[in-house]
């Protein structure tokens, strides 16, 4: 909730889990549709997605 402002608006945005917790990247799902965000949900984890060559995109912290 807190870091909503700093997700970019009108791009698609992909949420994931890994691990016995994976019921979170459902309910980021729904919570960001909730507010107007295009989301959609990895079923895969991170290194799925990384080992296909899908682009991948950091911030610096």
């Amino acid at each position: 909730e807190s870091r909503l402002s700093e997700l970019p608006p009108g791009q698609q945005i992909v949420a994931y889990c890994r691990g016995p917790y994976c019921i979170l990247s459902f309910k980021a799902v729904q919570s960001l549709r909730q507010r107007g965000f295009n989301v959609r949900r990895l079923v895969d984890g991170f290194p799925e997605w990384k080992a296909a060559g899908f682009p991948i995109e950091t911030a610096a912290v």
